[in-house]
């Protein structure tokens, strides 16, 4: 890009040569001519500003008087489900056993997370992971899916699952 002419700049702004003369020997963004007044000083001013309000952002305020109440309705549901799950504690008979079904199971699928993210970081493995994935997706919708006899079918089995599952 060519500088702005300093002479049109001078003439534009006579109380401070000095200032637009600066401003005239830098070159000109995207062709368009220096503005007048516009000075270093200007500069740091906007700069100084920018500053100030990305600080501005960053101000947390803090209400005076007294605390709002916590809202009642969370406690009230929290205490429900602590209650419920207290009696469904209370009526299992080998506690032992659940609790160490439960510790299997976490600590099943935090190992589950660590294969599944050691594979992830195999070079060639996830992009056939995918291929596999959307070519069993296409198998089973045409299978189950795409013909209304084998998707009045499949809803059924599904159906039939859910009150196994519902009533067992």
């Amino acid at each position: 890009m060519a500088p702005t002419a300093p002479a049109a700049t001078a003439a534009a702004s006579p109380a401070a040569p000095g200032v637009a003369n600066k401003a005239a020997a830098r070159p000109a963004r995207l062709g368009l001519p220096a503005l007048p007044g516009l000075g270093l000083a200007a500069q740091g001013q906007a700069r100084a500003a920018s500053f100030c309000n990305r600080m501005a952002r960053n101000v947390v305020a803090m209400a005076t008087g007294e605390p709002a109440a916590p809202p009642v309705a969370a406690n009230e549901e929290l205490t429900e489900f602590v209650d419920a799950l207290k009696q469904e504690w209370d009526r299992i008979e080998d506690k032992y056993a659940v609790t160490t079904l439960a510790v299997a199971a976490t600590l099943g699928m935090w190992s589950a997370g660590g294969v599944v993210s050691a594979i992830d970081r195999l070079p060639l493995v996830p992009g056939l992971m995918e291929a596999v994935g959307l070519g069993y997706s296409g198998w089973f919708a045409y299978r189950n899916l795409l013909f209304k006899p084998d998707r009045d079918a499949f809803f059924a089995k599904v159906r039939e699952v859910y009150e196994d599952i519902i009533s067992g």
